[in-house]
Protein backbone atom coordinates (compact mmCIF):
# COMPACT_ATOMS: atom_id res chain seq x y z
CA UNK A 1 0.00 0.00 0.00
CA UNK A 2 1.34 3.43 -0.85
CA UNK A 3 -1.26 5.79 -0.28
CA UNK A 4 -1.71 6.28 3.31
CA UNK A 5 -3.56 9.93 3.35
CA UNK A 6 -7.21 9.66 4.32
CA UNK A 7 -9.43 12.65 2.75
CA UNK A 8 -12.05 14.09 5.49
CA UNK A 9 -14.74 15.83 4.65
CA UNK A 10 -15.36 19.84 5.70
CA UNK A 11 -16.27 19.35 9.15
CA UNK A 12 -16.01 15.43 9.52
CA UNK A 13 -14.36 13.63 12.56
CA UNK A 14 -11.93 11.01 12.08
CA UNK A 15 -13.45 7.69 12.83
CA UNK A 16 -11.25 4.57 14.03
CA UNK A 17 -13.17 1.12 14.95
CA UNK A 18 -10.76 -1.35 16.90
CA UNK A 19 -12.01 -4.21 16.49
CA UNK A 20 -11.88 -8.28 18.69
CA UNK A 21 -11.50 -10.87 15.28
CA UNK A 22 -11.49 -14.23 17.15
CA UNK A 23 -15.34 -15.57 18.28
CA UNK A 24 -14.53 -15.77 22.25
CA UNK A 25 -16.22 -19.32 23.00
CA UNK A 26 -15.59 -18.05 26.81
CA UNK A 27 -17.31 -14.92 26.77
CA UNK A 28 -14.05 -12.67 27.83
CA UNK A 29 -13.26 -9.87 26.25
CA UNK A 30 -9.84 -9.21 24.58
CA UNK A 31 -7.65 -6.92 27.25
CA UNK A 32 -5.37 -5.45 24.60
CA UNK A 33 -8.45 -4.05 22.43
CA UNK A 34 -9.73 -2.91 25.34
CA UNK A 35 -6.29 -0.94 26.30
CA UNK A 36 -6.15 0.63 22.58
CA UNK A 37 -9.73 1.83 22.36
CA UNK A 38 -9.41 3.62 25.81
CA UNK A 39 -6.36 5.20 24.95
CA UNK A 40 -7.40 6.26 21.72
CA UNK A 41 -10.16 7.77 23.71
CA UNK A 42 -8.31 9.47 26.28
CA UNK A 43 -5.49 10.99 24.33
CA UNK A 44 -7.40 12.25 20.94
CA UNK A 45 -10.71 13.84 21.36
CA UNK A 46 -11.02 15.13 17.93
CA UNK A 47 -11.12 11.48 17.15
CA UNK A 48 -14.29 9.02 17.09
CA UNK A 49 -13.38 5.77 18.58
CA UNK A 50 -15.52 2.33 18.70
CA UNK A 51 -14.65 -1.20 19.93
CA UNK A 52 -16.36 -4.05 18.01
CA UNK A 53 -16.49 -7.25 18.97
CA UNK A 54 -17.11 -9.88 16.89
CA UNK A 55 -18.32 -12.42 20.03
CA UNK A 56 -21.19 -10.56 20.11
CA UNK A 57 -21.16 -8.07 17.11
CA UNK A 58 -21.56 -9.08 13.43
CA UNK A 59 -18.21 -7.46 12.36
CA UNK A 60 -19.46 -6.12 8.96
CA UNK A 61 -22.57 -5.01 9.77
CA UNK A 62 -21.22 -2.92 12.70
CA UNK A 63 -18.24 -1.41 10.16
CA UNK A 64 -21.14 -1.04 7.30
CA UNK A 65 -22.95 1.42 10.17
CA UNK A 66 -19.89 2.97 12.00
CA UNK A 67 -18.31 3.98 8.56
CA UNK A 68 -14.97 4.05 10.10
CA UNK A 69 -11.82 5.57 8.43
CA UNK A 70 -9.36 3.45 10.35
CA UNK A 71 -9.69 -0.34 11.52
CA UNK A 72 -7.14 -1.81 14.00
CA UNK A 73 -6.57 -5.00 15.46
CA UNK A 74 -4.34 -7.77 16.17
CA UNK A 75 -3.68 -11.38 15.67
CA UNK A 76 -1.75 -14.53 16.74
CA UNK A 77 -0.13 -16.50 14.31
CA UNK A 78 -2.54 -19.22 13.88
CA UNK A 79 -4.91 -16.87 12.98
CA UNK A 80 -3.27 -14.64 10.59
CA UNK A 81 -4.13 -16.45 7.46
CA UNK A 82 -7.70 -15.83 9.01
CA UNK A 83 -6.93 -12.13 9.31
CA UNK A 84 -5.32 -10.93 6.36
CA UNK A 85 -8.83 -13.16 4.59
CA UNK A 86 -11.13 -10.19 6.60
CA UNK A 87 -8.91 -7.09 5.52
CA UNK A 88 -9.13 -8.37 2.17
CA UNK A 89 -12.67 -8.25 2.47
CA UNK A 90 -12.89 -5.07 3.66
CA UNK A 91 -10.53 -3.71 0.93
CA UNK A 92 -12.93 -5.01 -1.52
CA UNK A 93 -15.90 -3.29 -0.10
CA UNK A 94 -13.64 0.14 1.12
CA UNK A 95 -10.23 0.60 -0.16
CA UNK A 96 -9.99 3.37 1.54
CA UNK A 97 -10.28 1.92 4.84
CA UNK A 98 -6.31 2.23 6.23
CA UNK A 99 -6.01 -1.27 8.08
CA UNK A 100 -3.46 -1.53 11.31
CA UNK A 101 -2.22 -4.52 12.21
CA UNK A 102 -0.91 -5.63 15.83
CA UNK A 103 -0.51 -8.53 18.23
CA UNK A 104 2.26 -11.42 18.92
CA UNK A 105 1.95 -12.48 15.39
CA UNK A 106 3.49 -9.47 13.94
CA UNK A 107 5.24 -8.48 16.88
CA UNK A 108 7.82 -11.85 16.79
CA UNK A 109 7.31 -12.32 13.06
CA UNK A 110 7.14 -8.33 11.20
CA UNK A 111 8.74 -9.51 7.93
CA UNK A 112 5.69 -11.43 7.52
CA UNK A 113 3.39 -8.17 7.16
CA UNK A 114 0.96 -8.41 4.36
CA UNK A 115 0.83 -6.09 2.11
CA UNK A 116 -3.38 -5.88 2.12
CA UNK A 117 -2.36 -4.25 5.76
CA UNK A 118 -1.72 -0.78 5.45
CA UNK A 119 0.95 -0.50 8.90
CA UNK A 120 1.25 -3.08 11.25
CA UNK A 121 2.14 -2.24 14.85
CA UNK A 122 5.66 -4.01 16.78
CA UNK A 123 5.09 -4.56 20.59
CA UNK A 124 3.15 -2.64 22.74
CA UNK A 125 1.18 -0.66 20.33
CA UNK A 126 -0.99 2.25 22.84
CA UNK A 127 1.87 5.40 21.92
CA UNK A 128 2.37 3.78 18.08
CA UNK A 129 -1.07 3.85 17.56
CA UNK A 130 -1.69 7.25 18.56
CA UNK A 131 1.27 8.68 16.79
CA UNK A 132 0.06 7.04 13.60
CA UNK A 133 -3.50 7.95 13.83
CA UNK A 134 -2.19 11.68 14.33
CA UNK A 135 0.02 11.58 11.30
CA UNK A 136 -2.49 9.95 9.37
CA UNK A 137 -5.21 12.97 10.15
CA UNK A 138 -2.44 15.54 9.84
CA UNK A 139 -0.95 13.74 6.42
CA UNK A 140 2.61 13.55 8.36
CA UNK A 141 5.27 11.60 7.85
CA UNK A 142 5.77 8.03 9.46
CA UNK A 143 9.73 7.51 9.60
CA UNK A 144 10.06 9.04 12.91
CA UNK A 145 6.92 6.64 14.59
CA UNK A 146 8.71 3.70 16.60
CA UNK A 147 7.08 0.22 16.20
CA UNK A 148 5.56 1.07 12.82
CA UNK A 149 6.02 -0.88 10.33
CA UNK A 150 4.45 -0.48 6.43
CA UNK A 151 5.15 -0.92 2.72
CA UNK A 152 6.89 2.48 0.56
CA UNK A 153 7.20 1.78 -2.72
CA UNK A 154 6.99 -2.03 -2.70
CA UNK A 155 9.78 -2.26 -0.14
CA UNK A 156 8.73 -3.21 3.23
CA UNK A 157 9.86 -0.32 6.00
CA UNK A 158 10.54 -1.45 9.65
CA UNK A 159 11.07 1.35 11.98
CA UNK A 160 12.83 1.46 15.12
CA UNK A 161 11.44 -0.20 17.57
CA UNK A 162 9.59 0.96 20.66
CA UNK A 163 11.25 0.63 24.00
CA UNK A 164 8.60 -1.08 27.09
CA UNK A 165 7.27 1.26 28.71
CA UNK A 166 8.28 0.30 32.88
CA UNK A 167 5.30 1.98 33.99
CA UNK A 168 2.21 0.56 32.97
CA UNK A 169 -0.71 2.26 35.52
CA UNK A 170 -1.18 4.66 32.83
CA UNK A 171 -2.89 1.91 30.74
CA UNK A 172 -5.33 1.17 33.87
CA UNK A 173 -8.02 1.50 35.24
CA UNK A 174 -9.89 0.27 32.12
CA UNK A 175 -13.15 1.48 30.65
CA UNK A 176 -15.37 -1.12 30.55
CA UNK A 177 -18.23 1.12 29.03
CA UNK A 178 -16.66 0.30 25.70
CA UNK A 179 -17.70 -2.99 25.85
CA UNK A 180 -20.71 -5.26 24.55
CA UNK A 181 -23.23 -5.19 27.35
CA UNK A 182 -23.72 -8.55 26.69
CA UNK A 183 -20.18 -9.84 28.43
CA UNK A 184 -22.34 -8.56 31.51
CA UNK A 185 -25.10 -11.05 31.73
CA UNK A 186 -24.72 -13.82 33.62
CA UNK A 187 -23.27 -17.33 32.26
CA UNK A 188 -21.76 -20.33 33.35
CA UNK A 189 -18.62 -19.94 35.53
CA UNK A 190 -16.79 -23.30 35.21
CA UNK A 191 -14.23 -22.36 38.08
CA UNK A 192 -16.81 -21.47 40.94
CA UNK A 193 -19.64 -24.31 39.80
CA UNK A 194 -22.10 -22.03 39.22
CA UNK A 195 -23.18 -19.03 37.33
CA UNK A 196 -23.13 -15.60 37.34
CA UNK A 197 -21.34 -12.34 36.48
CA UNK A 198 -18.21 -12.74 35.45
CA UNK A 199 -15.47 -10.49 33.26
CA UNK A 200 -11.58 -10.68 33.00
CA UNK A 201 -8.79 -8.29 34.43
CA UNK A 202 -4.63 -7.82 34.85
CA UNK A 203 -2.83 -6.90 37.68
CA UNK A 204 0.88 -7.45 36.00
CA UNK A 205 2.02 -7.76 32.40
CA UNK A 206 4.71 -10.31 31.84
CA UNK A 207 6.03 -13.36 33.49
CA UNK A 208 9.82 -13.45 34.40
CA UNK A 209 10.28 -16.90 33.58
CA UNK A 210 11.45 -18.41 29.69
CA UNK A 211 10.20 -21.62 28.75
CA UNK A 212 11.30 -22.61 25.17
CA UNK A 213 8.02 -22.69 23.98
CA UNK A 214 6.22 -19.24 24.75
CA UNK A 215 6.36 -16.07 23.12
CA UNK A 216 5.39 -13.90 26.15
CA UNK A 217 9.15 -12.87 26.07
CA UNK A 218 9.40 -11.69 22.86
CA UNK A 219 6.03 -9.56 23.68
CA UNK A 220 6.65 -8.32 26.88
CA UNK A 221 10.41 -8.38 27.96
CA UNK A 222 9.86 -8.11 31.89
CA UNK A 223 7.08 -8.56 33.90
CA UNK A 224 5.81 -5.36 35.39
CA UNK A 225 3.25 -4.80 37.92
CA UNK A 226 0.35 -2.39 38.42
CA UNK A 227 -0.40 -0.20 41.27
CA UNK A 228 -2.25 -1.97 44.13
CA UNK A 229 -4.97 1.12 44.46
CA UNK A 230 -5.35 1.24 40.79
CA UNK A 231 -6.43 -2.83 41.13
CA UNK A 232 -8.75 -2.41 43.94
CA UNK A 233 -10.24 1.00 42.15
CA UNK A 234 -11.22 -1.23 39.22
CA UNK A 235 -12.42 -4.19 41.30
CA UNK A 236 -14.37 -1.73 43.40
CA UNK A 237 -15.80 -0.39 39.75
CA UNK A 238 -16.55 -3.86 38.76
CA UNK A 239 -18.37 -5.27 41.33
CA UNK A 240 -20.83 -2.29 42.49
CA UNK A 241 -21.50 -0.50 38.74
CA UNK A 242 -21.79 -3.75 37.00
CA UNK A 243 -22.40 -6.38 39.54
CA UNK A 244 -19.71 -8.73 38.58
CA UNK A 245 -18.90 -11.28 41.50
CA UNK A 246 -16.26 -13.81 39.68
CA UNK A 247 -12.67 -12.34 37.96
CA UNK A 248 -10.43 -14.29 35.88
CA UNK A 249 -7.19 -12.73 36.45
CA UNK A 250 -4.86 -12.76 33.15
CA UNK A 251 -1.72 -12.20 34.33
CA UNK A 252 0.86 -14.35 33.05
CA UNK A 253 1.86 -15.30 36.61
CA UNK A 254 -0.21 -14.32 39.77
CA UNK A 255 1.29 -15.96 42.04
CA UNK A 256 4.71 -14.54 41.79
CA UNK A 257 5.02 -12.29 45.09
CA UNK A 258 3.27 -13.02 47.90
CA UNK A 259 4.04 -9.45 49.52
CA UNK A 260 1.86 -8.03 46.88
CA UNK A 261 -0.62 -10.75 47.60
CA UNK A 262 -1.20 -9.60 50.97
CA UNK A 263 -1.00 -6.08 50.18
CA UNK A 264 -4.11 -6.61 48.06
CA UNK A 265 -5.68 -8.82 50.32
CA UNK A 266 -5.15 -5.90 53.08
CA UNK A 267 -7.02 -3.00 50.85
CA UNK A 268 -9.32 -5.29 49.85
CA UNK A 269 -10.56 -5.66 52.97
CA UNK A 270 -10.34 -2.22 53.97
CA UNK A 271 -13.09 -1.37 51.11
CA UNK A 272 -14.74 -3.94 52.38
CA UNK A 273 -14.93 -5.97 49.55
CA UNK A 274 -12.64 -9.62 50.77
CA UNK A 275 -14.67 -12.60 50.18
CA UNK A 276 -17.66 -10.71 48.28
CA UNK A 277 -15.47 -11.43 44.94
CA UNK A 278 -14.34 -14.83 44.15
CA UNK A 279 -11.23 -14.96 41.50
CA UNK A 280 -9.37 -17.17 39.14
CA UNK A 281 -5.59 -16.95 38.51
CA UNK A 282 -2.73 -18.58 36.70
CA UNK A 283 -0.35 -20.36 38.77
CA UNK A 284 3.30 -22.02 38.17
CA UNK A 285 4.13 -25.34 40.70
CA UNK A 286 7.12 -24.10 42.46
CA UNK A 287 5.46 -21.22 43.63
CA UNK A 288 3.23 -22.91 45.30
CA UNK A 289 3.66 -23.58 49.46
CA UNK A 290 1.59 -23.62 52.68
CA UNK A 291 1.82 -19.86 52.99
CA UNK A 292 1.05 -18.94 49.06
CA UNK A 293 -2.17 -21.35 49.63
CA UNK A 294 -3.45 -20.00 52.87
CA UNK A 295 -2.98 -16.33 50.98
CA UNK A 296 -4.84 -17.11 48.12
CA UNK A 297 -7.53 -18.51 49.77
CA UNK A 298 -7.90 -14.99 52.00
CA UNK A 299 -7.98 -13.62 48.86
CA UNK A 300 -11.10 -16.01 47.94
CA UNK A 301 -9.43 -17.42 45.01
CA UNK A 302 -11.24 -20.51 43.73
CA UNK A 303 -9.04 -21.83 40.79
CA UNK A 304 -5.54 -21.94 39.91
CA UNK A 305 -4.43 -23.24 36.28
CA UNK A 306 -1.00 -24.28 36.10
CA UNK A 307 0.79 -25.29 32.87
CA UNK A 308 2.15 -28.91 34.02
CA UNK A 309 3.09 -29.56 30.28
CA UNK A 310 4.38 -32.85 30.90
CA UNK A 311 4.15 -36.02 33.20
CA UNK A 312 8.28 -37.14 32.49
CA UNK A 313 10.39 -35.29 34.74
CA UNK A 314 13.21 -35.02 31.90
CA UNK A 315 10.51 -33.42 29.67
CA UNK A 316 9.21 -31.06 32.13
CA UNK A 317 12.60 -29.73 32.99
CA UNK A 318 13.66 -29.15 29.41
CA UNK A 319 10.53 -27.68 28.10
CA UNK A 320 10.08 -24.99 31.32
CA UNK A 321 14.37 -24.41 31.67
CA UNK A 322 13.65 -24.98 34.75
CA UNK A 323 15.51 -27.45 37.25
CA UNK A 324 13.41 -26.76 40.41
CA UNK A 325 10.41 -27.91 38.94
CA UNK A 326 9.68 -31.42 38.97
CA UNK A 327 6.45 -34.32 39.07
CA UNK A 328 6.87 -34.09 42.42
CA UNK A 329 6.45 -30.16 42.83
CA UNK A 330 3.77 -30.55 39.84
CA UNK A 331 2.14 -33.23 42.13
CA UNK A 332 3.01 -31.48 45.80
CA UNK A 333 0.84 -28.37 44.53
CA UNK A 334 -2.29 -30.10 43.65
CA UNK A 335 -1.94 -31.72 46.85
CA UNK A 336 -1.51 -28.69 48.52
CA UNK A 337 -4.21 -27.37 46.63
CA UNK A 338 -6.80 -30.18 47.48
CA UNK A 339 -5.76 -29.27 51.08
CA UNK A 340 -6.50 -25.78 51.16
CA UNK A 341 -9.92 -26.62 48.41
CA UNK A 342 -8.29 -24.95 45.48
CA UNK A 343 -9.96 -26.00 42.38
CA UNK A 344 -6.79 -27.13 40.34
CA UNK A 345 -6.75 -26.71 36.65
CA UNK A 346 -4.12 -27.74 34.40
CA UNK A 347 -2.64 -28.03 30.99
CA UNK A 348 -0.69 -30.66 29.47
CA UNK A 349 1.33 -30.99 26.09
CA UNK A 350 2.30 -33.87 23.40
CA UNK A 351 4.46 -33.70 20.87
CA UNK A 352 7.64 -32.09 22.71
CA UNK A 353 10.78 -32.38 21.55
CA UNK A 354 13.06 -35.29 22.61
CA UNK A 355 9.68 -36.86 23.94
CA UNK A 356 9.33 -40.28 23.55
CA UNK A 357 6.67 -43.09 23.81
CA UNK A 358 7.88 -43.59 27.56
CA UNK A 359 7.07 -40.00 28.37
CA UNK A 360 3.61 -40.63 26.75
CA UNK A 361 3.48 -42.92 29.23
CA UNK A 362 4.17 -40.61 31.95
CA UNK A 363 1.98 -37.98 31.11
CA UNK A 364 -0.72 -40.60 31.10
CA UNK A 365 0.02 -41.59 34.29
CA UNK A 366 0.01 -38.01 35.72
CA UNK A 367 -3.38 -37.68 34.19
CA UNK A 368 -4.20 -40.61 36.71
CA UNK A 369 -2.99 -39.04 39.64
CA UNK A 370 -4.95 -35.80 38.89
CA UNK A 371 -7.90 -37.90 38.75
CA UNK A 372 -7.56 -39.63 41.82
CA UNK A 373 -6.59 -36.55 43.46
CA UNK A 374 -9.41 -34.61 42.59
CA UNK A 375 -8.16 -31.90 39.83
CA UNK A 376 -10.76 -30.27 38.63
CA UNK A 377 -10.09 -29.35 34.98
CA UNK A 378 -6.84 -30.90 32.30
CA UNK A 379 -6.69 -30.79 28.67
CA UNK A 380 -4.18 -31.54 26.51
CA UNK A 381 -2.98 -29.96 23.44
CA UNK A 382 -0.49 -30.51 20.67
CA UNK A 383 3.23 -28.20 20.65
CA UNK A 384 3.10 -25.67 17.90
CA UNK A 385 5.71 -23.54 17.39
CA UNK A 386 5.68 -19.73 17.53
CA UNK A 387 7.96 -17.14 16.49
CA UNK A 388 10.52 -15.54 18.73
CA UNK A 389 10.83 -19.35 20.47
CA UNK A 390 13.48 -21.71 20.89
CA UNK A 391 11.20 -24.28 19.55
CA UNK A 392 10.49 -21.87 16.83
CA UNK A 393 14.66 -22.08 16.09
CA UNK A 394 14.37 -26.55 16.50
CA UNK A 395 11.76 -26.22 14.45
CA UNK A 396 13.80 -24.38 11.24
CA UNK A 397 16.55 -26.15 11.71
CA UNK A 398 13.98 -29.31 11.04
CA UNK A 399 13.27 -28.01 8.07
CA UNK A 400 9.60 -27.97 9.52
CA UNK A 401 8.53 -24.52 8.60
CA UNK A 402 8.80 -21.60 5.93
CA UNK A 403 8.68 -18.19 5.33
CA UNK A 404 5.07 -18.78 5.25
CA UNK A 405 5.02 -20.41 8.59
CA UNK A 406 1.47 -19.25 9.18
CA UNK A 407 0.43 -21.21 6.17
CA UNK A 408 1.44 -24.45 7.74
CA UNK A 409 0.90 -23.77 11.38
CA UNK A 410 -1.79 -27.02 12.51
CA UNK A 411 -4.32 -26.22 15.36
CA UNK A 412 -3.02 -27.25 18.73
CA UNK A 413 -5.70 -30.52 18.45
CA UNK A 414 -4.65 -31.46 15.38
CA UNK A 415 -2.64 -34.54 16.34
CA UNK A 416 -1.78 -35.88 12.70
CA UNK A 417 0.27 -32.92 11.94
CA UNK A 418 2.48 -32.91 15.08
CA UNK A 419 5.53 -30.42 13.99
CA UNK A 420 7.99 -31.20 16.50
CA UNK A 421 7.29 -34.72 17.42
CA UNK A 422 10.70 -36.29 17.20
CA UNK A 423 11.24 -38.72 13.69
CA UNK A 424 11.89 -41.57 15.83
CA UNK A 425 8.58 -41.96 17.19
CA UNK A 426 5.73 -43.72 15.03
CA UNK A 427 2.95 -41.29 14.49
CA UNK A 428 0.73 -44.10 14.70
CA UNK A 429 1.66 -44.63 18.49
CA UNK A 430 2.00 -41.05 19.04
CA UNK A 431 -1.61 -40.42 18.24
CA UNK A 432 -2.74 -43.66 20.19
CA UNK A 433 -1.23 -42.05 23.36
CA UNK A 434 -2.72 -38.55 22.48
CA UNK A 435 -6.24 -40.24 21.99
CA UNK A 436 -6.19 -42.12 25.28
CA UNK A 437 -5.12 -39.01 26.97
CA UNK A 438 -8.40 -36.66 25.52
CA UNK A 439 -10.06 -40.09 26.73
CA UNK A 440 -9.14 -39.25 30.18
CA UNK A 441 -9.63 -35.42 30.08
CA UNK A 442 -12.86 -35.87 29.27
CA UNK A 443 -13.85 -36.81 32.42
CA UNK A 444 -13.22 -33.85 33.84
CA UNK A 445 -15.42 -31.83 31.21
CA UNK A 446 -18.48 -34.20 32.30
CA UNK A 447 -17.34 -33.89 36.43
CA UNK A 448 -17.53 -30.06 36.21
CA UNK A 449 -21.18 -29.72 34.55
CA UNK A 450 -22.42 -32.58 36.95
CA UNK A 451 -20.87 -30.63 39.51
CA UNK A 452 -22.49 -27.44 38.62
CA UNK A 453 -25.94 -28.78 38.32
CA UNK A 454 -25.64 -30.91 42.22
CA UNK A 455 -24.71 -27.68 43.69
CA UNK A 456 -27.24 -25.58 41.95
CA UNK A 457 -30.21 -27.12 40.21
CA UNK A 458 -31.63 -23.94 38.70
CA UNK A 459 -28.57 -24.06 36.52
CA UNK A 460 -29.89 -26.80 34.03
CA UNK A 461 -32.64 -23.76 33.33
CA UNK A 462 -29.67 -21.52 32.16
CA UNK A 463 -27.76 -24.34 30.12
CA UNK A 464 -31.64 -24.82 28.87
CA UNK A 465 -31.81 -20.97 27.67
CA UNK A 466 -28.60 -21.19 26.38
CA UNK A 467 -28.79 -24.19 24.72
CA UNK A 468 -27.71 -23.51 21.22
CA UNK A 469 -24.45 -21.79 22.67
CA UNK A 470 -23.53 -24.72 25.14
CA UNK A 471 -24.24 -27.52 22.19
CA UNK A 472 -21.69 -25.43 19.79
CA UNK A 473 -18.88 -25.17 22.42
CA UNK A 474 -20.00 -29.04 23.57
CA UNK A 475 -19.11 -30.00 19.23
CA UNK A 476 -16.18 -28.35 19.05
CA UNK A 477 -14.79 -29.91 22.10
CA UNK A 478 -15.68 -33.42 20.48
CA UNK A 479 -14.24 -32.29 17.34
CA UNK A 480 -10.53 -31.83 19.29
Amino acid sequence: METHSINLGKNKKLKVAILSLPENDFRFPIIGTLIITKYIQENCSDIIVKLIDNTFDNLHLELEKFKPDIIGFSTFTQSYLDAISFAKKIKQKNPQIKIIVGGPHITTLPDSLDPIFDFGVMGEGEQTIIELIKSIKDKKRFEEIKGLIYYKNNKLVMNKRKEDSSDINNLFPLNYNLLNKKYFKKKFIPEIYNFGTTVGMMTSIGCPFDCRFCSIKACWKIIRFRDLDSVVKEIKNLYFNYKVRHIDLFDDLFSINKERLKTLREKLGKEKLLGKITFSCQARANTIDEEMCQILKSLNVKTLVFGFESGSDRILKYIKKDDQLSIKSNQKAVLLCKKYRLNVYGCLMFGIPGEKIDDLKKTIEFIDFCKKNKVARLWVQILIPLPATEIWEIAKKRGKIKDNIYELIPDVYQKDKPLMLDSDVPLDEFVKYYNLAKKKCRFFVYKTFIKTISNNPLTVFYFLKESLFYLKRFFNFMKQ
